[in-house]
Order: structure tokens, then sequence, then C-alpha cells
């Protein structure tokens, strides 16, 4: 019946159920020739596609499930439509080959050439790939049986061939190294993995793809891969939008990242890499998250609207992080903790709804010159466990702090299994073994200066919703060379400071309340600070430490209050108070208070002393500057001019009747950013 074109046949003679049941008996060809009978043929071969069609493609090894691997149970919307694609594939991807030439004698007399079929495994005619490949011709097809295939050394294809694995996918693995020297090869339905004398290093180039929904991350580079993957749209995958790990070293540019159910960018493992200029928001968790070694850099790129911390380095992570804008994360612009220790600079990290840097337990990391503006925590927040070196950056119109200093413990638990801590990052020994790799540490981060104490230096903290730098600390901390200006409560608070806190050459000025605040568990060193024009008074102490060689002037209270059971050494200040006293010492206050110059206010108070025990209180030496008339205002700072004494500070004089003049900080310090402060209150993130 089917051998003749002549041979016609109604299709309603049979229901056409049966009739599908039939025809799904049919080979191929015979399926190809029914539909060419006539129209009511062709379409009920068509509708065969979840059937026959089905089995067809399924049954192909060189083709897999066309929505493999990623949603292997999700129907493709033709069966017959996918099997036609692999089949036109795999007949005409001989094509491309450049024919031999030949002299035009022999041309007619050429004889074409058949494809075989060379069949290599146990009781085959071949033993070995390599053994076969030797005897194969120009697109010959090589069958491997299921095993796993080794050569002790590399191989080379020196005319296209077709590899194919028989059995299911994982059935037949190459542990070979290929030497490529034809123009095409095609390999089918096999597994590579590195062969042992040889490392493998994978060039990718993926460019203007959609990668969506995957049930793991959108793409996954390890093994040294390299390559280049621009300007493609990866989103709503189940796991990380890209996976770099075990040493891949790939440039990640100008694509969208966004709406993954885990992070935007993972990298860790040694894993490097260039991120630039893309596009990352909307996931679930971290935008770019580095850990267990991870050393990418990271450059202008715009993360934002994530779900959790824009930028999170933890677990020994490293990396560049520069000129990147981080804004409206759920949680911290970037968080670093446990180890993390990355290069933070010249980045732009607003508008969060939490803090806009988060250095959690252990966090380590250069901080510099970024600009950290309006977020609705802190501008930095800082575990005392931890060791960052924060300079030269722009923390201001931060709704709480602009940078403060805590010692209590965050739950790493509760962290780690929102940040991504879930995600299969162990699954081969990732976080148990990592070699440090610390020979290869890149140039510039072994350049850095060391630190052994947290240091807060040469930063503009200005117009925060509360004090400029709150400090609640277990560890030393070193607060030197910075602005702290217009914040909305004290300058500098010190809560708590169980080992010294070391305030030097700080320009401390019109805060809303005291310029330096010291609380009773507190131990501080103040020296060479100009404290200046504060709407309460310059210095309130109730703890221990000393106070030395600062300018105390024009602040609306008292210059220096020392309260309660403060145990302070006063000594070589120069302290003015225009409307109080100089200095206070109340309660049970010890200490000594010797060799300061003060200068009298208009209203001619120099020094109250209301001491219950004057033998643990010295106070001598000082020189007292009298106010003589309305129109004497002819003291200067001159010898040695105002404090702080740092290149190209400029305070000028300070009179009586100009007690609201600023200091002009070092130029290396950025001028304060105009506008008003977002006191929206505290929703404080506590991660944690």
């Amino acid at each position: 019946m089917m051998g003749s074109p002549k041979v016609t046949m109604e299709v309603s003679g049979l229901p056409v159920e049966l009739w599908r049941l039939i025809l799904s008996y049919l080979r191929l060809p015979d399926l190809g020739r029914c539909s060419l009978v006539c129209r009511a043929w062709c379409e009920l071969i068509l509708s065969l596609d979840n059937t026959r069609w089905r089995q067809l493609c399924l049954g192909c090894i060189e083709c897999r499930h066309p929505n493999w691997p990623n949603q292997p149970d999700v129907e493709p919307q033709s069966w017959r439509e996918a099997f036609k694609q692999h089949y036109v594939a795999s007949k005409t991807w001989t094509k491309n080959a450049q024919d031999f030439e030949s002299s035009n004698c022999f041309y007619l007399f050429r004889r074409k050439k058949d494809r075989h079929v060379l069949r290599v495994g146990q009781g085959c005619e071949f033993d070995t790939l390599r053994a076969a490949l030797a005897s194969a011709d120009v697109y010959d097809r090589i069958v491997l049986l299921p095993g796993v295939y080794e050569e002790q050394s590399e191989i080379i294809l020196k005319v296209p061939v077709e590899i194919v694995g028989q059995g299911k996918l994982g059935d037949v693995a190459l542990l070979v190294s290929i030497d490529q020297h034809c123009p095409t090869t095609r390999l089918c339905n096999v597994v590579f993995m590195p062969a042992w004398f040889t490392p493998v290093v994978y060039k990718i180039i993926m460019l203007k793809n959609d990668i969506h929904h995957c049930k793991a991350s959108g793409i996954f580079l390890r093994l040294a891969a390299g390559g280049l993957i621009a300007d493609n749209n990866i989103h709503s995958n189940c796991e990380a939008g890209v996976d770099i790990r075990k040493g891949a070293n790939p440039l990640i540019l100008c694509n969208k990242i966004h709406s993954g159910l885990r992070s935007g960018i993972v990298v860790l493992g040694n894993g490097k890499g260039i991120i630039r200029s893309n596009q990352i928001y909307g996931n679930k968790e971290a935008g770019i998250y580095i850990l267990y070694n991870g050393n990418p850099i990271v450059s202008g790129n715009h993360i934002f609207q994530g779900l959790a911390a824009g930028i999170a380095v933890n677990e020994n992570g490293r990396g560049q992080i520069i000129e990147n804008v981080i804004r409206e994360n759920q949680w911290g612009g970037v968080d670093i903790r446990r180890g993390g220790d990355p290069v933070l600079r010249s980045n732009l990290i607003c508008c969060g709804y939490s803090d806009g840097v988060v250095v959690g337990e252990r966090g380590k990391g250069l901080i510099e010159g970024n600009t950290i503006y309006g977020n609705k925590g802190c501008g930095i927040w800082i575990m005392s466990s931890s060791l960052p070196h924060i300079t030269n950056n722009r923390i201001c119109h931060n709704s709480i702090y602009g940078v403060a200093v805590f010692c209590r413990k965050d739950d790493a638990n509760d962290y780690l299994a929102n940040q991504g801590g879930n995600e299969n990052f162990n699954d081969e020994g990732e976080a148990a073994s990592w070699e440090n790799d610390l020979d290869s540490e890149d140039e510039r981060f072994t350049s850095r200066r060391p630190i052994s104490v947290a240091l807060v230096e040469s930063n503009s903290i200005n117009h925060n919703g509360a004090a400029g730098l709150y400090v609640k600390s277990s560890e030393a901390l070193n607060i030197i060379t910075n602005a702290i200006h217009a914040n909305h409560d004290s300058g500098i608070a010190v809560l708590q400071s169980s080992q010294l806190t070391r305030i030097t050459n700080n320009s401390i000025s019109c805060n809303s309340l005291e310029g330096v605040l010291i609380e009773s568990e507190a131990r501080v060193e103040l020296r060479g600070n100009g404290i200046y024009d504060n709407s309460s008074h310059g210095i309130t102490s109730k703890g221990d430490g000393v106070v030395v060689e600062n300018d105390i002037i024009g602040n609306r209270g008292c210059g220096l209050r020392l309260l309660q059971t403060a145990d302070m050494k006063v000594t070589k200040n120069r302290i003015q108070s225009f409307w109080d006293y100089g200095i206070v010492m109340l309660d049970q206050t010890k200490g000594l208070v010797q060799e300061n110059l003060i200068f009298q206010g208009r209203a001619k108070k120099t020094i109250l002393q209301q001491v219950s025990n004057t033998e643990d209180c010295i106070v001598q030496n000082n020189k007292l500057l009298t106010f003589k008339s309305k129109s004497d205002v002819a003291w200067t700072l001159e010898n040695p001019p105002a404090r702080p004494h740092i290149e190209g500070s400029t305070r000028g004089t300070s009179s009586a009747t100009n007690s609201q003049k600023v200091t002009t900080m070092s130029t290396r310090i950025a001028a304060r950013m105009d506008g008003g402060c977002h006191n929206n209150g505290s929703i404080f993130c506590t991660i944690l």
C-alpha cells in the first residue's frame, strides 16, 4: 500500500484513534510517504505529535530532550518540530566542509565516499577511540559503547568525524585531551572529564541570550573556564544567575541579572573574573556573593533593589569592588564578615533600607573613597571583633549613625540562611578544603597598609540622623583625622570601650549635642582635636582617659564637663565657652587638670569645681585669659595654629563674636554634602 502513490484511502473508514494506533508502528520514511497522500492523511500524521513523534525524538541517541537539562519534565510545543530540528542538524553538518579538489580529468571518475559506522568497545572492531580515529575517514560515525575511555596522551582530530555515545547520558565518559585540527566535529551523548596529564581550560562566548527559569544556576563556570558572557538577560533562576568557581576567570559584561531566587552572581572556590557594567537587581539574596577565596574584580555595575545585601563578602572572600552604584537594597549595601577581606573603593552606596556598609564578625577590608549616602540605617555598621580600615569616605545623610561600632554578636546562622548559606557550595568540598592560594595574591592587595586595630581615618561624616560616630566596643579603635560635622546628636559618642579608643586630630564641629560624649564604661584618649561650635558641651565625660592638646572652642555649653566618677588627665588644652564654664568638675570626679589655657567668655566663667574629694582631683598651673569688654575679641589661636594640625587645614582665628565659624579640614577629606537629613526614624538593621 505504501509503495503505490495511486492508492488512496478514506480516513473516515476507521475511527481516528484506531488509525493513530496503526500509524504509530510506522518508521520515519513511511510516515513521510503517508503525509503526502492527501490533506486528511497529512493532518492525521501531524496529530501523532505526543505519540509516535515523541517516541522517535526520545529514541534518537544523537538528540536529547528539547528542554534538557534544566526542565526535562516540560513538554516542548511540538515533538515533531523538535525531532525535525535535530534530524536536519544531523544530516546537514557535513555540508560546511570543503571538498577535496581534483583534476578536471579525474573529476568525472571520482567515486562518492560512503559514511561508515565504526564501533568502539568490548567485542567491537576497535578497542580504543584512538584506534577508531586512526581508521576513520571524513564524516564517518564512531559509536562508543557504554564505558569510560581514557587516553594516556593527547589525541588529534585530523578529519571531521561524528562521535556518538550509546546509552543514556553519562554511560559514556571520555578522559581525554583532544587537539582539533579539522574544521568541524560532532559530539553527541558523551561526558567529558579532564585528563590527568593536562589542565582543561574552557573558553566560552555567550552573547544576547535569554537564560531563565533554570532549576540550578543560569550559568555555571568552573575548572579554569574563561571567555565572554555579555549582553544576556539572566533571570528567574532557582540558584545563582552566574556561578563562578574552581579557578574560573570569565569576563561578565553588560548583562541584566535579575529576579533570581538566590544570588545574582556567586564567586567562590578561588573563582576570579571581571564583573563589569552589569545591571544586577531584584534578586532574593545578595546581588553579588563572594566567599571561600573568591577574588573577582567588580567594577562599574548597577546593583539595586535586591532583597538582601547588594554585595556580600563572606568566608574569606576577597575581591576589588570599585566604582559601582549600590542602591535601594533591603540589607546592607555591602556586607563583609567571617574573614571577608575586600577592597571597597569609590562606590556610591545609597538609599538602602538598612545600613550602607556592614562589617560583621571577623570582617576585614579596605573601605576607601566611597560615598555612603541616604541609607535608612547607619552609614557603616561595624562589629568590634572585625578589623576594617575605613578611610576617605563621605558618610552623610544616613538616618541613624554615620559610623557605629558595636560589640554585640550577630546570629551567623540566621545570616547564612537568608544570605545564601544554603546554596550548594559544599557539593565538591569547597567549604571544607580550599587552598588559600596566598602565593598568587594580587599585587594590589599585598600593597595595602597592614593594620592591627580597626581604623577610621580621614572620613567626612556629616548630617547623619544620630551621632556621627557611635562606639560601644570591646576592642581597641583608632579614630584619626576625620571631619565630623553637623550630625543630629553628638559628634562622637563613646558608650563603652573596654580597650582604649584613640580619638586623634579630628575636626568635630556644629553637631546638635556634645562634640564628644564619653560614658562611664569607656577608656578614651583625646589628642590634637578641634572641637568647635557644637550646640551643647564640647566634651562631656563620665569615663577614664586623657584629654591632651585639644582646641575646645565656641561650643554652646561648657568646654569640658567631667561628671560622676570620671578619671581624666586634662592637660595643655585651649578651652573657651562663650556662655558657660570652660571646665566643670562635679560629683566624684578624679584626675589632673593642669597647664590648660582657658579663654573667659561673656559669662566670665572659667573653672567650676564641686568635687567631694579634692585630694583625688588636682587643678594647677592653668592659665586664664580674661574677657575685658564687649569689644574685646583680640585673642586668636596662633601658637600653635588651630587644631587639628593637618596639611591644608585653615581654621583661622576664633572669636567670641563669631562662634559659628566652621573648621575647614584638610583637602584630603571630602567637603560635606548639602541637603537636609532624612531622619525617618530607626529601622536599624540587626540582620542579625
